[in-house]
């Protein structure tokens, strides 16, 4: 969910809501794990080596939390801002966002109905989530 969107990032830093730890390491346990599979790569497809990467996690560890805690809080705004929030998505939405997906992914349609439901069904939360995030980037906070 690591939105690139200034921002919601901003929007997300300045909103208050408690982040339980147990979510900003499970978040943690998962930036890691990736990172050690990113150097892993790397090192075994002719890229940079990296003998010790231990010590390189462990000089990444403030960067890494950074990001997990953000990610962690993120989700649970926006968890609530669906809840204070509720959006609805159209059969015109879903069928333009299935439309934009299968042009970008170089599919067809009937992909892409397959995948998500011939209703389009699987896309409606990501639908909603954008509109919520859309929304937020507006708003002042005031929460």
């Amino acid at each position: 969910m690591n939105e690139e969107n200034p921002a919601w990032r901003t929007y997300v830093e300045q909103y208050s809501i408690e982040v339980p730890e147990e979510r900003v390491q499970s978040e943690i346990e998962y930036f890691t794990a990736q990172l050690r599979h990113c150097l892993r790569y790397d090192t075994l497809t002719g890229g940079s080596p990296h003998p010790f990467p231990g010590l390189e996690l462990a000089e990444k560890q403030d960067e890494i939390r950074e990001a997990a805690y953000f990610e962690a809080k993120s989700a649970l705004v926006l968890k609530e801002l669906l809840e204070k929030h509720p959006v609805t998505v159209t059969p015109e939405e879903l069928a333009k966002a299935a439309e934009a997906m299968a042009a970008r992914q170089n599919t067809s349609i009937e992909l892409i109905r397959r995948f998500f439901g011939e209703d389009l069904s699987g896309l409606d939360r990501d639908i909603k989530e954008r509109k919520v995030i859309e929304w937020a980037c507006q708003q002042e906070i005031a929460e």
